[in-house]
């Protein structure tokens, strides 16, 4: 009796995995019901650390978003705003959408935070009372709170404006009058907030601390060549012509001002920009006195920190550091307010660590070393003299949160799921937000106390379809190759049989300060394991250059882009040809952005060696994308022109032997779609096969669950074309 109701239960529970691995699909991982529980937006910390505020989609209805808060420590949960049956007297326009919250930013007292909304600046409350500030035909942008929270700065026509917000009558003062197409106050450029200012805060002002002054940057972008990107869409096609220099052009011409915030004449801080450096970074000093400013030559291979006086603008150059390759420039910095010091990562020993110095530019210690690396400077607690920050201590695979004293004593790690942990520190020092996933579950956010003890969920991408699944996960491993050990990970099918030859796919991103093996969770990581499901082997190597392995690692790609990447890639290959189980004629490779173009340098440099490739979004010639990131690795065109020349795919585009889809964005403001259309011309001279997908009106993210799920269908059916069939289709004719 028991034996029959065992095989009935095991019946039972293999027909459910069954049923569950089936339901895993392109659609599901990417369409518009996919099985993730979707994540709050805007997660932000309440001035005074009571509460966590976040933008969530209403049960049943996600076209409807609300403001939601919940108390910390309690966890208590209230919305605060459902946001388009607010009754307010907003005079929109019928063709406006609906009202709606998203970034926001609270006051240090907590009980007001400001955010953006059909170019008009709000105000919300705790208790959900909205109240519009500004009503004008320009769109502000980016406002933020002075640190006392009795005034608002922001944008208008690239001019910089504050407006009190402490009585009621919001009157505005123009801090600045110059503002036009070139000439920007305020506003960060696109490459500067690509390359450089990357957190995703795009202003460019900064408040002092006692909310008196601001430092802002000015760029002239009339030097900078125009891109145009055409929507093809319409029936009359438009153009936008974006601001883009290449490898070689004019950047644009930066410099730092400051203003009082009441008004008033502008100081310029000298910094001389003219020899054609770059502002990094912008901090004021704790005490106020002065704006610290951050300088990179052109070449990105000298970082100055300078201290400019508020009310003189004179500047004194207090830390400098040099590197044969490149500076990486990071957010590990912060100003004491009670002492005269500064704390600053730098890679000065070959890992990014933090060093404390007096403000004259003194070394006072390390506060953090090792063998691995600081990855970002959370908080610091300076009653306590304490630091917290992330780091790959315990693993290069895994990022976690630690604490030490500011005298380098005493490091201990707080965050203990294996995996990776994003988190945001309360202000107050005594709470923070954990984005915490690993290879083996998504994202789920929670807040914590600063020892780490979890108090509450916001909210898990994991869903109860998704937990009952049956999926492969990866495995970690690492390989050897003339002293170098790389890091791996490869995905099996379910129910693997060692006896059977299987087809391979190996994904690569491979640029420089990357990492693509890691416990950390991605949704193409899930289409890897719906590929495993479908009898692929899906395979990745971190080759020499990738995050987290030191300078010396990484400074190994100068000036030859795609070459120490894709022997490395190839090493990985030549591991998977050793494994009795992969079929070494059905290999497979793809990539996106960077990744894309070592898929193009796979198939066109190592010809043979992979069956089929898929590029997406790919740099096809270094002279083609942007200044800053091309040359911190490249240096100039004219400086390395032979190495340019060799780094390019379409220099060796007539190599190709193997079957080739490539897919792009026409919309892409990133990595144009100039890269593809050259590319193509190269191969359609040399007289090669090959498929082509473009995506209208669609960025480097070609994002939407309609394209998306597009684009993952015609990898999955390509592949399955050329690698998963038992009769995979012939390799393109040479002619």
């Amino acid at each position: 009796m028991h034996r029959y109701l065992t095989l009935a239960l095991a019946l039972t529970l293999a027909a459910a995995e069954a049923q569950a691995a089936e339901a895993l699909s392109v659609e599901s991982i990417f369409g518009s019901r996919s099985l993730f529980k979707t994540l709050p937006s805007a997660v932000e910390w309440l001035g005074n650390s009571r509460g966590v505020s976040f933008v969530r989609k209403t049960e049943g209805d996600p076209a409807r978003t609300e403001l939601v808060l919940r108390g910390v420590p309690s966890g208590r949960e209230r919305v605060i705003v459902v946001a388009d049956t607010v009754a307010v007297p907003l005079d929109l326009q019928p063709d406006h959408p609906k009202f709606s919250i998203g970034d926001h930013q609270w006051n240090r007292a907590g009980d007001r935070a400001v955010f953006t909304f059909a170019g008009d600046i709000f105000l919300v409350d705790t208790r959900g009372r909205i109240t519009r500030v500004t009503d004008t035909d320009g769109a502000e942008k980016d406002p933020s709170f002075s640190p006392d929270g009795r005034r608002l700065a922001f944008t208008r026509g690239n001019d910089l404006y504050t407006l009190d917000v402490k009585d009621g009558d919001y009157p505005e003062t123009r801090l600045t009058t110059t503002g036009s197409e070139t000439l920007l106050n305020g506003v960060l450029d696109w490459v500067y907030m690509e390359e450089l200012f990357t957190r995703g805060d795009v202003r460019a002002h900064w408040w002092s601390p006692d909310g008196e002054r601001l430092a802002f940057l000015e760029f002239d972008e009339s030097p900078v060549p125009t891109h145009p990107l055409v929507d093809q869409v319409p029936l009359q096609a438009t153009a936008t012509f974006q601001r883009y220099p290449k490898p070689g052009d004019p950047n644009p011409i930066v410099r730092v001002g400051i203003v009082p915030a009441r008004g008033g004449s502008v100081v310029w801080a000298d910094t001389d920009t003219r020899d054609d450096s770059y502002i990094a970074r912008v901090y004021w000093t704790g005490d106020g006195r002065a704006v610290a400013i951050e300088k990179l030559n052109r070449a990105q291979d000298r970082w100055t920190v300078l201290f400019a006086d508020a009310a003189t603008g004179r500047s004194d150059v207090i830390l400098e550091e040099s590197s044969p390759a490149w500076i990486n420039v990071t957010y590990a910095r912060h100003y004491y307010s009670r002492k005269r010091q500064f704390l600053v990562g730098s890679e000065r020993d070959g890992h990014h660590h933090l060093y404390l110095f007096n403000l004259d530019g003194s070394l006072i210690r390390p506060v953090t070393r090792g063998v691995w690396e600081v990855v970002e400077l959370e908080a610091v607690d300076e009653k306590k003299g304490r630091v917290y920050f992330v780091a790959n201590q315990s693993s290069v695979l895994e990022h976690h949160l630690y604490r030490i004293d500011d005298n380098g004593k005493n490091l201990a790690r707080i965050t203990t799921e294996e995996g990776s942990h994003d988190v945001d520190v309360s202000p107050d020092r005594k709470y923070f937000v954990d984005r915490y996933s690993s290879h083996a579950r998504p994202t789920r956010i929670s807040v914590h106390t600063i020892e780490g003890k979890r108090l509450f969920d916001i909210a898990d991408q994991l869903s109860p379809e998704l937990a009952a699944m049956r999926l492969p996960t990866a495995e970690f491993f690492t390989v050897e190759d003339e002293g170098s050990l790389f890091h791996c990970r490869l995905w099996k099918p379910l129910d693997f049989d060692a006896n059977k030859k299987h087809p391979a796919i190996v994904y690569v991103y491979g640029g420089p300060h990357s990492q693509v093996v890691r416990k950390a969770w991605s949704r193409h990581d899930l289409w890897h394991a719906y590929m495993a499901t479908r009898g692929y082997l899906v395979f990745s190597i971190d080759n020499r250059g990738s995050a987290g392995r030191g300078k010396a690692w990484e400074e190994l790609l100068l000036k030859r882009l795609g070459t120490i990447e894709l022997e490395d890639q190839l090493t990985g290959v030549d591991y998977l040809k050793s494994l009795p189980y992969v079929d070494p004629e059905r290999i497979g490779v793809w990539g996106w952005s960077y990744g894309g173009t070592m898929a193009l340098n796979a198939l066109f440099r190592a010809p043979g060696v992979f069956r089929a490739g898929v590029s997406v979004a790919p740099v096809a010639d270094w002279r083609l994308y942007d200044s800053i990131y091309t040359e911190r690795y490249m240096k100039r065109p004219q400086d390395n022109e032979s190495g340019y020349t060799e780094a390019a795919t379409t220099t060796h585009a007539a190599k190709l032997e193997d079957a080739l889809l490539l897919m792009h964005g026409d919309a892409d403001d990133n990595v144009h779609m100039q890269n593809s259309i050259a590319l193509v011309r190269k191969l359609i001279d040399a007289g090669k096969d090959f498929e082509l997908m473009i995506y209208p009106q669609k960025e480097h993210g070609i994002a939407g669950s309609a394209d998306r799920t597009h684009l993952y269908r015609k990898m999955t059916a390509f592949f399955d074309r050329h690698l998963g069939a038992s009769d995979p289709a012939p390799k393109p004719a040479v002619p």
